[in-house]
């Protein structure tokens, strides 16, 4: 395979040639100030991963790579940008035409995955000769980046943006204020960054130097200031805008399932927010600001007697009602700015004015009342959910259906979002949590639906694997990090040890763990008083250290499926010996857990103990395939029931919620928390083994 075989995301249209184009390096022309600095990064990219010297010079005398753009534009992305572009690599030297310089970032990021060395370190390079022509296929491409919940660096913040620059996505949709902290400095009401941020937020002149950092790589950044709900940061700065008494008194303060609102009522409540939105339309460009709008307790509002008055004389039967006129004053003091509001899906009412953007996440079936409105999509696209890269690979921003069976594809759909919600991720583990899964997403949103729903998803794990690399090299740190993290939270236990144990585990359903921790909240304090519900972690245990997916476990998962193919006596001895090491790591493990308090507290030595058990269930399997026999229905019913235990799920939102509870209500948590990744594997070597399989 080439280099035009492991492009990601692959282009519209690739029309390969015979031969190379031998480098020493790029002499450029038609350079601007920011692809200066873009050829410059590339340049240490490239020599990070490849161990050897790129050189980038200007030379527009004898370039052997001219840049051709028709409008430099004004230097700030914008949502109409143009990011197609064309290259042409001849025998005589790179001919890149974009319409704006937005395009030839993006054509940047495609000669990063083809260039090659030539030779032994000696400083040569080759290109293949190519015809590429790209462009998008959604004009909004965009990762959701939570840092309410927990703080992120500067530095972590423009990892995600590198990141970004190399999948081509072109929005970060800054998360910056939630009940958990208002997260940027506000000049007109500096209570809001004092006091609702516990001292965690961003100067505006760090925001400036963000948004930047992110214009230079053709991103652009839209805030998120969620209201009315989400909002415990804003009450704690300013008590007046709560619709309970007492006020919440600190930070992440719950009352009940979820947070309390502001008081929609009072007009005092917009004039605080029309001011609020004068400050930060100026600081942040974009011409979209999001509202949010999302999950909105109407408990406090019900209670209010002076709100209930206020539904009574505007009419307004249900809370949703009172939202929709919060939501359509919101989204007017923001038009009043100069911007476009966008807004959660439960924004969607009559009343809400039709320009405002229409943010799925949750359904996945919709009310004709959606056609009204321009669509951003982000359902299916959470990370945290911690699905593998090719569950969310498979599925496309149009599936999602309207109850009129009207075609999701005939609707404004601007484009989608990858979401990084922040219960349990900070800026440490925010790599390893993000990449490569979210390249594989990040093609999904540019590249033809018909590659991804074919010949994309066919060499998915091939590409990323690659893409993987070359994030690495990008100083990204999602292969570094596991082991680094072991030895800092384990000080004395063996991190090389604790690091091979967690590449065959993965992080299994928190959100669903924590789902039926608040269908518990809610059910119990009927009988008994309200039990302490697990929301957010200190992102300090062994669970959250872990990678999202095992590549470790669906490689396994792909040698089975090769050896019931084949039969071949290699690979069974080949699994085998793989099998055994896993259930003398299990040993050293436990080893190691007992002598570490921590891990013992985390009872990561009965997930070391599963992972002996399903490892202990594959070998008896596989000996009795070699030995061309099956087992007898007792046994393999027996063994069945035994690798039920260690039952592996990939978390599906709001689908057999009832049924996941009871199920994990037998289940220890430490099970709960940690997919064993080999399961799979094991289970299709038992079927096999059971004669249920050829």
């Amino acid at each position: 395979m080439g280099a035009l075989d492991e492009l990601m995301p692959m282009p519209v249209v690739v029309t390969p040639d015979n031969g190379m184009l031998p480098l020493a390096g790029f002499a450029l022309s038609g350079m601007t100030p920011r692809l200066d600095a873009a050829f410059v990064r590339l340049g240490a990219t490239l020599e990070k991963r490849f161990g050897q010297q790129f050189s980038v010079s200007g030379d527009a005398a004898a370039p052997n790579i001219s840049i051709e753009i028709e409008h430099p534009g004004s230097g700030v992305p914008m949502p109409d940008m143009d990011e197609s572009y064309s290259l042409h690599v001849t025998s005589a030297g790179v001919r890149l035409v974009a319409k704006e310089e937005v395009g030839a970032l993006r054509a940047l990021q495609t000669l990063a995955q083809l260039l090659r060395p030539a030779g032994e370190g000696d400083g040569t390079w080759t290109l293949p000769l190519v015809t590429i022509e790209d462009r998008p296929r959604f004009v909004w491409r965009g990762m959701l980046l939570d840092v309410s919940r927990h703080f992120m660096q500067v530095n972590d913040v423009m990892r995600l943006l590198d990141g970004m620059e190399l999948a081509k996505l072109n929005v970060l949709h800054f998360h910056l204020a939630n009940d958990q902290g208002f997260r940027v400095e506000c000049e007109t009401f500096p209570n809001l960054h004092l006091l609702g941020s516990e001292g965690d937020y961003y100067t505006k002149d760090e925001m400036r130097g963000l948004i930047a950092a992110a214009a230079d790589r053709g991103i652009r950044i839209v805030p998120e200031f969620c209201l009315p709900g989400h909002s415990v940061a804003w009450q704690v700065a300013y008590p007046g805008l709560s619709a309970i008494n007492p006020p919440p008194q600190k930070v992440g303060e719950m009352r009940g399932s979820f947070s309390s609102p502001i008081d929609p009522t009072q007009e005092a409540t917009y004039a605080f927010i029309d001011g609020f939105l004068a400050e930060m339309a100026e600081l942040f460009p974009d011409p979209y600001f999001h509202t949010g709008g999302d999950e909105v307790n109407p408990t406090a509002w019900k209670e209010n007697a002076e709100i209930s008055s206020f539904m009574e004389e505007k009419g307004f039967a249900q809370a949703s009602d009172l939202q929709a006129y919060f939501t359509g004053r919101y989204a007017e003091l923001v038009a009043s700015h100069g911007k476009i509001a966008v807004g959660w899906e439960e924004i969607l009412h009559a009343d809400v004015d039709e320009n405002v953007i229409l943010h799925l996440w949750k359904d996945g079936i919709y009310p004709p009342g959606l056609a009204r409105h321009p669509i951003l999509v982000s359902w299916n696209y959470y990370l945290d959910l911690q699905q593998p890269a090719h569950w969310l690979y498979a599925r496309d921003p149009h599936d999602f259906r309207i109850t009129d069976d009207a075609d999701a594809a005939d609707l404004n759909v601007l484009g989608a979002e990858m979401a990084n919600w922040a219960e349990s991720l900070n800026g440490d583990n925010l790599d390893v949590r993000t990449w490569p899964r979210a390249a594989a997403v990040a093609e999904r949103f540019w590249s033809a639906r018909a590659y991804c729903d074919g010949a994309g998803a066919a060499s998915l794990y091939r590409r990323l694997a690659v893409m993987s690399g070359l994030l690495s090299a990008a100083g990204l740190t999602h292969l570094s990090h596991v082991e680094e993290a072991m030895a800092a939270l384990y000080a004395e236990a063996d991190a090389g040890v604790l690091a091979a144990f967690a590449a065959v585990i993965e992080p299994a359903a928190y959100p669903f763990l924590r789902r039926r921790r608040l269908i518990l909240e809610r059910l119990l304090p009927r009988l008994f008083s309200t039990p302490d519900v697990e929301r957010y972690s200190d992102v300090r245990r062994f669970v959250d250290q872990l990678a999202a997916e095992s590549d470790m476990g669906r490689q396994f998962m792909a040698d089975v499926s090769a050896f019931a193919t084949i039969k071949c006596g290699s690979g069974a001895a080949a699994l085998a010996h793989q099998l055994d090491d896993w259930q003398d790591l299990s040993k050293w493990v436990r080893h190691v857990t007992e002598r570490n308090v921590d891990l013992r507290k985390e009872n990561i030595g009965q997930v070391a103990n599963g992972l002996a058990v399903v490892a202990r269930i594959g070998s008896i399997a596989l000996e009795v395939l070699r030995r061309g026999e099956t087992l007898s229905p007792l046994r393999g019913w027996w063994l069945k029931r035994r690798l039920r235990a260690y039952a592996y799920e990939i978390f599906y939102l709001d689908v057999d919620v009832v049924e996941r509870v009871i199920r994990s209500l037998r289940k220890p948590d430490a099970l709960n928390r940690h997919n064993i990744a080999i399961v799979p594997g094991v289970a299709h070597l038992l079927k096999q083994a059971c004669g249920e399989e050829a």
